[in-house]
């Protein structure tokens, strides 16, 4: 099993599942990317590029993901909705126009820019797609608000690069301080098997470039019932799981 979890392996195995499942097409002026990354219906996101006069590469997911979240009956349109969703954009360098996610890049860029799209689609799938139930807020607020209740001190939507090169987001970073080590937080509102993968991707990636008793916490939202081999997963790779519902067990994870 050590072998199994060793950080440079699992990369490798990672690396190479995504050379055998994307694939790209060519519909007219646009390449179709079809990735292996599954939004909440298990189909797989698609990214379409064109290449401009100046080389300059416009990447868009045609509007898929707000289409979607709008015909599931979410409203983006409410104040605090449009402010999530700025920051998201911000977050990853994309903009919305006429409801597509439209990023730029070049030719040496083309990659991560791919990846910062990809997970833009991803977050903001996620994160806006709620239950029945729980339309007044977002699960990302609730954190943010339970952090600033129980002060909490972090910073907000933080970037690392990984030992790839390849550039990560985090929801929070909680320092270092005397007793804690420093600790990256990611926030899951659909805790399944293909954001516990993509969270420990990024993780094995970014660690390597970190001190080496960085943690990684995953809050995870429970509302709906959580896979337990998601939990077991991330005990398995040493990653601390924060279950909503037992949030108020865990401050003195979160503390400094």
């Amino acid at each position: 099993m050590k072998n199994l979890l060793d950080p440079i392996k699992v990369k490798e195995k990672y690396i190479k599942w995504l050379e055998q499942e994307i694939s790209v097409n060519k519909i007219g002026e646009y390449l179709e990317i079809t990735s292996p990354f599954l939004d909440r219906y298990n189909d797989y996101l698609q990214v379409y590029a064109k290449l401009e006069a100046d080389d300059e590469i416009i990447l868009t997911d045609d509007a898929y993901i707000i289409n979607n979240l709008q015909m599931s009956g979410v409203d983006i349109n409410s104040n605090k909705r449009k402010q999530v969703l700025e920051s998201f954009l911000n977050k990853y360098n994309v903009k919305l126009e006429e409801d597509a996610l439209v990023t730029k890049s070049g030719i040496e860029d083309f990659p991560q820019k791919i990846l910062f799209l990809m997970q833009a689609m991803l977050n903001i799938d996620d994160m806006f797609m709620l239950s029945q139930n729980k339309v007044a807020s977002i699960f990302l607020e609730d954190v943010t608000e339970f952090l600033d209740s129980r002060d909490i001190f972090y910073s907000k939507d933080v970037s690392f690069v990984g030992k790839s090169g390849f550039i990560y987001s985090y929801e929070y970073l909680l320092q270092r301080t005397k007793e804690k080590p420093e600790r990256l937080c990611k926030v899951i509102n659909n805790p399944n098997k293909q954001n516990f993968q993509n969270t420990i991707f990024m993780w094995n990636d970014t660690k390597e470039t970190r001190d080496n008793d960085s943690q990684l916490i995953v809050f995870l939202n429970d509302e709906n019932k959580i896979d337990a081999t998601v939990i077991e997963g991330f005990k398995n790779y040493n990653v601390n799981t924060i279950p909503w519902s037992e949030r108020e067990k865990h401050l003195e994870l979160l503390r400094a």
